[in-house]
């Protein structure tokens, strides 16, 4: 049976009507839960009748709880040293900690047992608590493989199977590890796919691992949430780093997700936002589970403003009331564009999100839009930025249709230009250590001069010394590794030039309005609107945007339209 619906759509009004028992409805009254969400309408009745499942729906729209409510209603209790009755598989050690947060408050009214077991932490207590016996287990793939071939972990016993975001677990790299999973569970078992998409090009892979399943498709491939506004920012490669920090302390910088590329370059922005004074915590995949749990923390209590994060946060996180997210990077996925800006803007909330692109990123921004359908359309600050001498131009009249990827020559070619321009500024970068090193071997074996002029002091001239950036990075006396001097010469050279020659600017000089049409006053002043209300009140506007009142971003007489 096929059930395809959307937002809405759905006859069910109270979660009394779908087959609940008791103590789950309690349960649900601890969660605060008031009405079921699509989803949820939907799929609740399919998994109480025992149906294997696919199921489709952009995150933030209460999956968690589509599969945990009707299989804990339903769920027997495992003997002593026994189970799981129940295995959660999802990809990533935050989503595991939020399904098992839904699950300890349920389970509170059901009284299973639940466990959960994930890579960066020790295995001795995972393995004692698999060893007394459990009703429900979370799981990451690459801990639970092995747990299996340690001998650890048993799953005979398994009558439910949930493949959570079953597309992000292909797209690491699972597909061996879900599949040996799964062969240690027995046939019989109900199995639930939840994924984002139900493209046989995402989950094609693993669609013989249920058995006549019901579907359930609330959101299709590309469909962003309406209550997020999108804007694209083009900046030139050398203002990037300098112009992050600069948005973030104007548009106000409390309750933000910055998304990077790569663990280097989120780790790199950290440092740079707190040379800034702005508040902040990485996030990725070479930060332990208690650091990651930590900042997640931080940030939802409020102690932390900032998150950077690369693309492990996001999908299936559920972190509340996010203001706005920044795309320091254009994700190379545009699914991964869809699931980044979908960490605002949740359960109604109003959100926004903004986009940096510079000349090396403009067609991942293009593949988005044709995934997504729609232009993101140029963000129109009302204060000044300086986005660098030659930022990318954008084409106003771009159709997303119109847009193909490029070739395999043309992304070689590029490629190749991203290489060599990195490789050009780290050569320029350990340069200078290395130049400073062999100055001051030379000061220390040359003789005393017993009389005259001056010996020169240690450190030859000051254009030859390291950049204040890396001296300031120095802990006391160590040195830096040659990785950290580069990074470090790669983030300042930006800024550098700008200081040293300007830079084409953007937004009005001075103080102008805020983005609500407010007087703005050396940024986000206290009491002035946040950015979900500032996200309402652009939807509100009538077309024509500002009036005029600013020049768009990349605006200038005799541009030259893009390609695209």
């Amino acid at each position: 049976m096929t059930q395809s619906t959307n937002p809405g759509d759905g006859t069910a009004v109270a979660f009394s009507d779908l087959g609940l028992s008791e103590a789950v409805l309690k349960a649900v009254e601890t969660l605060g839960y008031e009405q079921p969400t699509p989803v949820q309408a939907q799929a609740i009745p399919y998994v109480l009748e025992g149906r294997d499942l696919l199921a489709a729906a952009q995150t933030g729209t209460g999956k968690t709880a589509a599969f945990l409510l009707p299989t804990m209603s339903r769920l027997g209790h495992a003997e002593r040293h026994r189970g799981p009755k129940m295995l959660i598989v999802t990809p990533t050690r935050e989503l595991a900690q939020q399904i098992a947060d839904v699950c300890a408050t349920i389970e509170g009214r059901t009284h299973h047992r639940s466990y959960t077991v994930v890579g960066g932490v020790g295995y001795e207590p995972q393995k004692a608590a698999l060893r007394r016996g459990l009703d429900i287990l979370v799981a990451t793939p690459g801990r639970l493989v092995d747990l299996i071939e340690q001998g650890e972990a048993h799953l005979d016993d398994v009558e439910v199977l949930v493949l959570d975001e079953a597309d992000r677990m292909l797209d690491m790299g699972f597909l061996p590890a879900m599949r040996k999973i799964v062969g240690q569970t027995p046939s019989s078992r109900q199995t639930l796919l939840f994924s984002a998409t139900l493209d046989e090009d995402a989950i094609g892979g693993i669609r013989d691992l249920v058995s006549d399943p019901a579907i359930v498709e609330i959101a299709h491939k590309g469909s962003v949430a309406e209550t997020i506004d999108q804007f694209a920012l083009p900046v030139s490669l050398e203002a990037k780093n300098a112009l992050l920090p600069e948005v973030l302390k104007q548009e106000g910088p409390k309750r933000v997700i910055v998304f990077c590329r790569t663990k280097h370059r989120a780790d790199a922005c950290c440092r740079r936002l707190r040379r800034a004074n702005i508040s902040c915590a990485p996030i990725h995949g070479d930060r332990s589970q208690n650091q990651r749990e930590r900042a997640l923390r931080a940030f939802r209590d409020g102690s932390c403003d900032v998150l950077v994060a690369t693309d492990v946060l996001a999908r299936g996180i559920d972190v509340s009331d996010v203001r706005y997210v920044v795309n320091f990077d254009v994700p190379v996925d545009a699914e991964d564009y869809i699931h980044r800006i979908g960490r605002t803007g949740r359960a109604g909330e109003a959100g926004w999100a903004l986009t940096f692109v510079t000349e090396n990123d403009a067609d991942e921004l293009y593949a988005a839009e044709k995934l997504m359908g729609k232009v993101v359309p140029p963000f129109e600050p009302s204060y000044e930025l300086e986005l660098g001498d030659k930022p990318v131009e954008l084409n106003p009249d771009r159709d997303p249709e119109d847009w193909r990827p490029l070739g395999k020559k043309a992304r070689k070619k590029r490629e190749e230009a991203r290489k060599a321009a990195s490789a050009a500024a780290r050569k320029r970068a350990l340069a200078k250590p290395r130049a400073e090193k062999s100055e001051k071997l030379a000061e220390h074996d040359k003789p005393a001069k017993t009389g005259g002029a001056k010996a020169p002091k240690a450190g030859g001239a000051k254009k030859d010394r390291p950049s204040k950036a890396a001296k300031s990075q120095r802990p006391g006396s160590a040195k830096l590794t040659r990785r950290e001097v580069a990074e470090l010469e790669l983030e300042t050279e930006g800024e550098r030039r700008q200081r040293s020659r300007g830079g084409r600017r953007s937004g009005r000089r001075g103080g102008g309005q805020g983005r609500d049409g407010r007087p703005q006053q050396g940024g986000r002043a206290n009491g002035q609107q946040t950015g979900r209300d500032q996200a309402a009140d652009r939807r509100q506007r009538p077309a024509g945007g500002r009036g005029g009142q600013h020049r768009r971003v990349g605006d200038r007489a005799g541009r030259q339209r893009g390609i695209y």
